[in-house]
């Protein structure tokens, strides 16, 4: 008889100091590591769906909803007086990492996009609404420069564009050189 397998564990970070969402996520901190707070009695309250659930239609963005364990709404309420005082905000890099058979596997990267707190006595509930970079993209507005009639490969195209929204050039790879040729490469506006 085999061993029973290993029992999956959580690790759910969030950068609380971060100021840009462009710039590379630091979990350094001691109380950016919340996975006590997600885990309860051996059972962890997280949840993400990505991709598309038809062929047709756009690809939406990647979401993670993480539970908190009941009674932590004074520590991550926005009027904390705690260690987490003045950095209880959305769009905070979150990172979420499973834990099984001696290695980390990253399972959600993204951004803190909403935080719902139930005080009453019997709910006592903290909820992270989280999604992924490609909801950050999606609000960026790409318009045709129609005066540049520059070629260049497709990947080049999107590396500009990713260029423009200031998206991290850690968290991309882009085959550059290969791909078709296109005239009259977009640029990108945010509104």
């Amino acid at each position: 008889m085999g061993e029973a397998p290993s029992r999956i564990k959580w690790e759910v970070c969030v950068d609380w100091d971060a100021t840009d969402w462009s710039d590379e996520p630091d979990f350094s901190q001691d109380y950016d590591q919340i996975s006590g707070d997600v885990d309860v009695d051996g059972i962890t309250y997280v949840g993400w769906a990505r991709g598309k659930q038809r062929e047709e239609g756009n690809a939406p963005a990647g979401t993670c909803e993480i539970r908190l364990k009941p009674g932590l709404c004074q520590k991550y309420s926005p009027f904390t007086n705690g260690i987490l005082k003045g950095k209880i905000r959305p769009w905070l890099p979150i990172r979420v990492r499973s834990y099984f058979n001696g290695e980390y596997v990253t399972q959600f990267t993204g951004f803190i996009s909403r935080i719902t707190i139930d005080p009453h006595p019997d709910v006592q509930s903290v909820i992270f609404y989280c999604t992924d970079g490609t909801d950050l993209l999606a609000r960026q507005e790409v318009t045709q420069d129609t005066t540049s009639k520059d070629l260049m490969s497709d990947g080049a195209a999107v590396e500009r564009i990713l260029d423009t929204v200031r998206w991290n050039a850690n968290r991309r790879s882009i085959d550059k050189d290969g791909g078709s040729d296109l005239l009259a490469y977009p640029k990108c506006y945010e509104y």
